[in-house]
């Protein structure tokens, strides 16, 4: 099954972010796949045989056990690999990004001792499109200063999912496995 392990995000903060998307929508200025489950991903551990969620979910367990819940904000406007060449269009973290990066490499540090390949260049987001084709640059680079230092909103982040992801036509549709609860 193919699964990632992700921050969640509450109701209220995921409703910004669908009017924010309609929003870029009716500016036409991208083509690609939007988005419409919202998280903050940790770490992407793709395809893995069920036996293995037990392990994992030990480990998780453990690092969610030491660390204590924190609050997160979401802020600005960004893109991958850069604002001039966009191929994921995300929102970004501010307050509590020091906390979310540092239990990012905690877990990624355990699961590579298990096997998993460590994830280089992290940064925390909330993708918003999949961007296939760019059709107004200019409109695109204005929509980048017009959000650069929009808050979208903060939450407490009191927990992690190890999320089971299946891929479809119609995009993915996720289904938590496990949740564990920050100290």
């Amino acid at each position: 099954m193919r699964t990632f392990i992700a921050i969640g995000l509450p109701e209220e903060l995921k409703g910004k972010i669908r009017a924010l998307q309609a929003e870029l929508k009716k500016q036409n200025t991208l083509e690609g796949n939007w988005t419409s489950d919202y998280h903050i991903t940790l770490k992407f551990l793709g395809e893995i045989d069920e036996s293995k969620i037990k392990e994992i979910s030990e480990k998780i367990k453990n690092i969610c056990s030491k660390r204590k819940k924190f609050e997160l904000e979401l802020r600005g406007l960004g893109a991958f690999p850069s604002e001039n060449y966009a191929r994921v269009l995300w929102i970004g973290t501010s307050a509590g990004n020091s906390e979310a990066k540092g239990l990012q490499g905690e877990i990624n540090s355990a699961l590579e001792k298990i096997g998993f390949a460590k994830e280089k260049n992290y940064a925390n987001h909330v993708t918003l499109i999949r961007v296939k084709s760019v059709i107004d640059k200019g409109k695109l680079k204005g929509l980048f200063e017009k959000y650069k230092e929009i808050s979208f909103g903060t939450f407490m982040a009191n927990e992690i999912k190890l999320i089971k992801s299946t891929l479809s036509s119609g995009g993915p549709t996720y289904e938590t496995v496990a949740t564990f609860p920050l100290a």
